[in-house]
């Protein structure tokens, strides 16, 4: 190749000064172009005294930018120079070529500052697809690689810092994320939900003056203790879904009572009777009652379900199918096929035996009640021993 053709393809491709092509060979899919570089000397880079003494040269092959669709591998001429300083621990040292790669490195400075962007805009697979359309031979690993050592972007002071937990693997693992709220950006994800990383975390934030958090005691906890000069506030989704779960209470209490009204209550020497005459359960039959605050809540519900269903009923003898009455009701359609097909609102009552402390020590306090010893503190010290 001519001296003149050389130095307009290295200006074409933006070679830095003092490195030239010598030839090139394109293909259907890659274009090779050997370069070296002819600059008389070159410094050490341990005592960077230039050096000209050439003890002899290697090739190696470099991924720079595509060219109309097709890999372009530049292959380096690298040279080795003998270091002619006596003091100098190293005794032969490669040339670098800082202009147009790194050492050790297998794509040039260009190239590896496009390769994280793709995969910022792809991820991994997807990425890779599409370097391989614009013509850049390259791996998932090696996208996500190159994507993993980008900086990290600049915190701001944080004001407002909503809290809250998600699901590395649900139900097993779960972390915290840190959301700045007057940004709408997440700000830091930590590995766990502990009160201790989280008030660790703030301790590095005293700029915090509001802490948006949900009902939890271990981010309460954490806020207190790692920003108390900051106000802590319950967010918008958990404010509106404790109304919305107060407020179906209610209103089931509401109906339960209501139904109860109408119902014709049992004479109060019936009812005193009925609680003498019942029977002791045994070892093998005894359960556990269920606590009184959760039967008014399955009452409640059991309560809203039945008046969904009257109102089912009423919409069906009105004439509307059961398609107009699932969209009227905010109900699927299959919901209303098996309410009206079953004649009855669902009893979601839960069959499986409730578990205990108290279930070891059942059949022994059972007995101890039967041979007449009916005094709670005695039998407490006695299943305590």
């Amino acid at each position: 190749m001519e001296l003149r053709e050389a130095a307009l393809l290295s200006s074409i491709l933006h070679l830095p000064t003092g490195i030239t092509i010598t030839s090139v060979h394109p293909s259907a899919t890659e274009l090779v172009i050997r370069v070296m570089c002819h600059t008389a000397s070159m410094p050490c880079p341990e005592c960077h005294q230039p050096s000209t003494r050439i003890h002899g040269n290697y090739e190696r092959t470099v991924a720079d930018l595509p060219c109309a669709g097709r890999n372009v591998l530049l292959m380096l001429t690298v040279r080795k120079f003998v270091c002619s300083t006596p003091a100098c621990p190293r005794k032969i040292f490669t040339e670098r070529l800082p202009g147009l790669v790194q050492p050790y490195a297998r794509m040039t400075g260009r190239l590896i500052a496009l390769v994280p962007f793709l995969g910022l805009v792809a991820g991994g697979q997807m990425g890779t697809r599409l370097a391989d359309r614009v013509g850049i031979a390259t791996t998932p690993p090696t996208l996500l690689r190159h994507l993993m050592q980008l900086p990290l972007p600049r915190t701001r002071a944080v004001r407002v810092l909503g809290v809250d937990d998600f699901a590395w693997k649900k139900r097993f693992t779960y972390g915290t994320i840190l959301v700045d709220l007057e940004r709408r950006k997440i700000i830091d994800i930590l590995a766990d939900r502990e009160s201790a990383t989280v008030e660790a975390w703030l301790l590095k934030h005293p700029e915090i003056d509001i802490v948006s958090r949900d009902r939890g005691k271990e981010f309460a906890k954490a806020a207190t203790l790692g920003a108390p000069q900051a106000r802590q506030v319950v967010d918008r989704f958990h404010v509106v879904k404790n109304l919305s779960e107060v407020l179906r209470e209610i209103l089931g209490h509401c109906r339960a009572e209501i139904r109860q009204a109408e119902a014709p209550e049992p004479p109060l020497e019936k009812a005193a009777e009925e609680e003498r005459t019942r029977p002791l359960p045994t070892a093998t039959t005894w359960q556990q009652r269920t606590p009184v605050q959760v039967k008014k809540v399955h009452q409640a519900r059991q309560a809203s379900r039945d008046d969904r269903y009257e109102q089912m009923t009423t919409l069906r003898a009105q004439g509307l199918t059961q398609k107009e009455v699932a969209m009227r009701m905010g109900m699927s359609e299959r919901a209303v096929r098996t309410w009206l097909k079953r004649g009855a609102a669902p009893t979601n009552e839960r069959h499986s035996r409730r578990r205990s402390i108290f279930d070891p020590y059942a059949a022994y306090v059972l007995q101890r009640w039967q041979e007449g010893v009916h005094e709670g503190k005695q039998l407490h010290e006695e299943i305590q021993t």
